[in-house]
């Protein structure tokens, strides 16, 4: 079965940015797991595993604008301490959600604290960065009528973990 839409996907892989490290691999988290379709996954890895088969592999590489977007230095801002009330302890790497001014939710990082003020950064980890993925596709299977309707995969399985 070749992947189109409808199907779940199982994909091992590794991920490198463009100087070649590895950033995170299906060895240390397993297998990426998707319904293809869904819009789960970047558009460009997605158009990329279209059309493969169980045992393919292949090297995808993506641009900052194919992947998480370039780095904008408007994300990053210093806000008062005062501004996380009951967290006794801010650190570097700590996350937190936060409200644009629409009303939708951000996840921003921490980089930087100091007594009286919390550097946020609200671009993803990967913004700006090239990045490679080399996957080989180990299963493709028809969707069961429950992830179509919850509009993601369940597992390689197709059972939802409780």
């Amino acid at each position: 079965m070749n992947i189109g839409k409808n199907c779940v996907v199982a994909a091992d892989f590794q991920l490198y940015d463009g100087q070649g490290e590895m950033i995170d691999s299906s060895e240390s988290n397993g297998p990426l797991v998707y319904l293809h379709g869904a819009e789960q996954l970047l558009p460009a890895l997605e158009a990329a595993l279209d059309g493969h088969a169980v045992g393919d592999e292949l090297s995808v590489a993506l641009t900052p604008e194919q992947g998480f977007g370039p780095r904008e230095d408007e994300l990053v801002e210093r806000v008062p301490r005062a501004n996380f009330p009951g967290v006794e302890e801010i650190g570097p790497g700590m996350r937190f959600q936060t409200q644009l001014p629409d009303g939708s939710p951000m996840i921003v990082m921490v980089t930087d604290v100091d007594d009286e003020y919390v550097t946020v950064d609200g671009n993803h980890e990967l913004a700006g960065r090239d990045l490679r993925f080399e996957l080989k596709v180990v299963e493709v299977r028809e969707a069961t009528p429950e992830e179509l309707a919850h509009g993601h995969a369940h597992g390689v399985d197709g059972s939802e973990a409780h």
